[in-house]
């Protein structure tokens, strides 16, 4: 069994798609942030950088395993259950270069665009306008490299796929066209929302 500590954003929910899709049984726990239970002194035993998503594996070797960060999560159980990632070592180290990317780089830009539109008072356009662009050149980048393609890497889908899907689906709705400049990402997102698993993944704590 695996406890799954979450809140229903887009890197919540590239984790909750990766347990549906290894059908390894967990128990989701959806924490109040608002009421601070990620800083309580319990929590962050667990997690001590106090953010989620994070996973408890009461099944790993040696007794329970906690495992937080979102792209540690998903490497750890594509290594737990032997899914999702490449044998290959070339396409497997592509898929770590786009997990990091899409994590690294468009992720804290839409961080940077919601608190300056709604944390920071007074609400600095420039500093919006600013996040703004970046992210689409980042999504510029994504459908271009997705032109002719039906998975990040090679002919197989993979935690490429499930880390930049949220994003895709959530995410680019704060953009000012939302996919719409990007067919091939559209393309692509409409197939991996097609699969089941990604549909429970998405909607857990959404209803």
């Amino acid at each position: 069994m695996i406890d799954l500590y979450t809140v229903p954003t887009a890197n919540g929910q590239k984790v909750h798609i990766m347990l549906e899709e290894c059908g390894l049984p967990y128990q989701p726990h959806l924490m109040d942030l608002y009421g601070g239970a990620h800083r309580t002194p319990e929590f962050k035993k667990l997690n001590p950088f106090a953010r989620v998503p994070i996973i408890v594996d009461r099944d790993a070797p040696g007794g329970d395993f906690a495992v937080c960060e979102t792209i540690a999560i998903l490497e750890y159980l594509a290594a737990k259950t032997g899914q999702f990632v490449p044998t290959d070592p070339r396409h497997r180290s592509e898929v770590q270069q786009w997990l990091s990317f899409v994590s690294t780089n468009i992720g804290p830009l839409f961080r940077g665009e919601y608190m300056f539109a709604n944390v920071v008072p007074g609400k600095i356009r420039g500093a919006i306008d600013y996040f703004v662009s970046e992210a689409e050149k980042d999504f510029g980048t994504l459908n271009d490299h997705l032109d002719g393609r039906s998975y990040f890497v090679g002919d197989s889908y993979s935690i490429a796929d499930m880390n930049a899907y949220p994003v895709a689906a959530t995410s680019s709705q704060r953009l000012p066209n939302g996919l719409k400049p990007y067919p091939n990402i559209h393309r692509w997102a409409k197939q991996i929302e097609a699969r089941p698993a990604v549909q429970r993944g998405m909607s857990l704590f959404t209803k």
